[in-house]
């Protein structure tokens, strides 16, 4: 319609002789655009209602989905971001259903045709962005951490404080937010250290060879019952795990609460009272030593050196 006026305008304007205006020309042009703006004004209306009632079904679409998520107990965050995504293509689709009322002319497939190219040089541009994109999907879709979990991924570890389509965010126990690209996290190794109510504690304790090893594994088995935060089930087990040069090594493992502030202040009231039961026990936690012996070089032969 609008190319058939520019023609129109240029071969009334063409009439006037070389170097001359004719405002009369002008104005039968505009007066022909609004003419023709006027015998499509019904359908220009009928467009805008079949645009408005997409969009209102796009709000009731986004609604319900909502509501389904809450029912069923999905992310919230996912919910909504399925939400957004239902009225965007709703709305997509009210406006192309619009456009072909408004302008009978108008064949959407063609459009869809001339962005095939396009949207392929779209792709590598974004390609990053895209890939954050679906990973925060499936993040948020599959639940491998969510929101308050302490995880570790990469060289980053810390409480996870929101999960949106583009990146995880966490504060680190160092009271820092670090923002990880979903792309990142969905491909790596995550350790998810809240996934469980308890987490395991290892320590290592040596003694001496001359000591008592089944007083020792009382005297460890006693402080472990005895610390507060300490799990009753499952239980704590000391058992032998290395004679190694300086001292028989016990390896002693215990179940604590799984949030990490947790975890460091029973694992210190652990460490502190072994240290000090096994010196009231008289046991000795005897630590590396290197024996090192002086001889006289000066004398040519080896039997002559004297230790």
């Amino acid at each position: 319609m609008i190319s058939e006026l520019a023609l129109s305008f240029a071969m009334q304007t063409s009439s006037a002789p070389p170097g001359e205006f004719d405002v009369r020309v002008v104005w039968r042009t505009i007066r022909g655009l609004g003419e023709s703006l006027l015998a499509r004004a019904p359908y220009i209306v009928i467009g805008m209602i079949v645009f408005l009632s997409f969009l209102l079904l796009a709000r009731i679409v986004k609604r319900a989905i909502r509501t389904a998520g809450e029912r069923t107990r999905l992310d919230v965050n996912l919910a909504d971001l399925l939400g957004r995504l239902a009225m965007l293509v709703i709305s997509a689709l009210g406006i192309f259903v619009a456009a072909v009322v408004i302008f009978p002319t108008f064949k959407p497939g063609d459009l869809i045709t001339g962005l095939g190219i396009t949207s392929v040089a779209i792709g590598f541009a974004f390609k990053d962005i895209l890939q954050n994109f679906f990973a925060g999907i499936l993040i948020l879709w599959r639940q491998p951490f969510v929101v308050g979990d302490q995880i570790r991924s990469g060289n980053y570890e810390g409480t996870v404080e929101e999960i949106n389509v583009r990146s995880t965010r966490l504060k680190t126990y160092e009271g820092e937010r670090a923002v990880l690209p979903n792309g990142d996290v969905y491909t790596n190794a995550v350790l998810v250290r809240t996934a469980y109510d308890k987490r395991r504690v290892r320590f290592t304790v040596g003694v001496g060879y001359p000591d008592s090893l089944e007083q020792a594994r009382a005297t460890i088995h006693r402080v472990l019952k005895e610390t507060d935060g300490v799990l009753d089930d499952p239980g704590p087990w000391v058992y032998v795990a290395e004679l190694a040069p300086s001292s028989v090594n016990f390896n002693v493992y215990f179940w604590v609460m799984s949030q990490q502030a947790n975890v460091l202040a029973v694992s210190d009231r652990v460490a502190t009272g072994i240290k000090l039961a096994l010196d009231d026990a008289g046991i000795d936690m005897p630590f590396p030593h290197t024996v090192v012996l002086f001889h006289d070089q000066t004398n040519t032969r080896q039997s002559d050196r004297k230790g």
